[in-house]
């Protein structure tokens, strides 16, 4: 009997250091992911390459390199530029070249991974001052539970030349699947192509001003058919393998999207009530919530679609061409946009993946509920304040010696410590709502009950005047 004891504990060890190792964090996140400190990534390509990419940035063309990141070396990884307005807007400049990049550990070495990361974002703070703008938004959302890329900073350098201060993002890939959700399900990232810049696009933008709005064939979640042809913007951009049989998982959850019905079956509606919560805070209308419905991807497991948040470097109200000039001279309105009417732009019935919050007292009151477990737990406590203080310290000496950064120290302060007011005048507009001592509904606040955030200047924070002339740069140091 003792024996046959012994034997069952030894199997239950066992299980549980299976069991164990399932919920292991990936070495990635214990190493370049580690808060704190600024990593240091080198790359290193041929000078032919180097030349061709800054001569031909918006081409995108993956060029074999070398990566060292913190001392450790990769071989023959994928090094390319990316981005949209981040890139084609800079690729405009005549005086800049910081571009951002992508890294692709595997593309040309099959298997090879970062400890097992396999895609890495290198940021480049376009429209910025702050640096912090994607960081901070990231660590909001993963601090309210919603599943969200890590991010850390890093100090680049290619063929031993510095590029400067960087974010490095997760890129929402096949490693993040696994990190996040132990592989289960597939990602995609809805995105139409009339949203997509080109360098004739951006003339048109320098020439004539900033225009938003965009045709939608499956980036607003609105159900169309039961043909997965009738989806480009959803199908055509999947992030990880996926077949026939998950497109059609994703098209069923959007039919019962829009009738209203079985929505605990095809929504995981706890985790994309906890996304809204936050980015509803954060007034990024470069998204969902404005005009063009992008920048956020999908994640569907068993048939059940949640939300995963994608490029806050147009957060805090800083996406100008969809806030309104108005916000440049008084914020107050935006500041006190009402947590249950946070469209600017479309109508309700053109996203639905928000409106079947709305359209349900006990689904909103749990949205309110996560409002304000994010609002005191984030805000109230201090914790913001502590994270962006620190943050602060730790890159200034980055920031003041960047030879190609975008913003001044002196913009890099005084963004900081915009953004830290925009942020706490926001979370007391948001407990006002809450405490219903300011409606929650933008047409209905009386003006005696709002927030005064008139001393602030959201171009301080970051984004521009995409006005008729203008080049979407900052003042750079010569």
């Amino acid at each position: 009997m003792k024996q046959v004891r012994s034997v069952l504990i030894g199997i239950c060890v066992i299980l549980c250091s299976v069991l164990s190792g399932c919920d292991k964090a990936p070495e990635y996140e214990t190493t370049l992911f580690q808060s704190g400190v600024v990593h240091k990534i080198d790359i290193d390509l041929s000078e032919a390459d180097w030349k061709d990419l800054l001569e031909h940035p918006t081409e995108k063309t993956k060029y074999h390199a070398d990566i060292t990141i913190d001392g450790e070396t990769l071989n023959d990884v994928s090094f390319a530029t990316k981005g949209n307005s981040s890139l084609f807007f800079v690729a405009a400049d005549p005086d800049s070249s910081r571009y951002s990049f992508k890294v692709n550990f595997g593309k040309f070495q099959k298997g090879q991974t970062f400890h097992g990361l396999n895609t890495l974002d290198l940021n480049n703070g376009f429209s910025d001052r702050t640096y912090m703008m994607d960081y901070l938004s990231y660590r909001m959302f993963a601090h309210a539970g919603v599943p969200s890329p890590l991010v850390s900073y890093i100090w680049l350098t290619v063929n031993g030349e510095d590029r400067g201060l960087y974010l490095a993002v997760e890129d929402e890939s096949q490693s993040f699947l696994e990190r996040e959700f132990r592989g289960k399900g597939v990602i995609y990232k809805p995105e139409s192509k009339d949203m997509e810049l080109n360098p004739e696009a951006v003339q048109e933008i320098l020439q004539n001003g900033l225009t938003v709005g965009g045709r939608s064939l499956g980036s607003d979640l609105r159900y169309i058919d039961d043909d997965p042809e009738s989806y480009p913007d959803i199908f055509k951009n999947a992030k990880t393998k996926t077949t026939e049989k998950d497109d059609r998982a994703v098209i069923r959850a959007m039919k019962a999207l829009s009738e209203g019905t079985d929505l605990n079956r095809y929504l995981d509606t706890t985790e994309i009530i906890r996304y809204f919560a936050v980015h509803n805070f954060l007034l990024n209308y470069d998204s969902y919530t404005g005009e063009m419905p992008h920048n956020l991807v999908l994640h569907e497991n068993n048939g059940r679609l949640s939300l995963i948040p994608w490029d806050y470097n147009s957060a805090f109200g800083t996406f100008i061409a969809a806030v309104g000039e108005e916000a440049l001279d008084d914020p107050t309105d935006l500041i006190n946009l009402g947590m249950d009417s946070p469209l600017i732009g479309p109508a309700e019935e053109e996203r639905p993946m928000w409106r079947w919050i709305e359209a349900d007292d006990t689904y909103r009151r749990q949205y309110h509920d996560e409002m304000d477990s994010f609002v005191s737990s984030w805000f109230e406590s201090g914790a913001f304040a502590n994270e962006l203080n620190e943050t602060y310290a730790l890159l200034k000496p980055y920031v003041e010696k960047d030879p190609t950064a975008f913003y001044s120290a002196e913009e890099f302060r005084i963004g900081c410590e915009t953004l830290q007011k925009f942020c706490e005048r926001r979370a007391e507009s948001i407990r006002r709502q809450l405490d219903g001592t300011l409606s929650s509904v933008s047409e209905n606040q009386a003006d005696q009950d709002k927030v005064n955030a008139s001393d602030i200047d959201v171009l301080k924070i970051g984004g521009q005047r995409l006005e008729a002339g203008a080049l979407p740069a900052g003042e750079r140091r010569d």
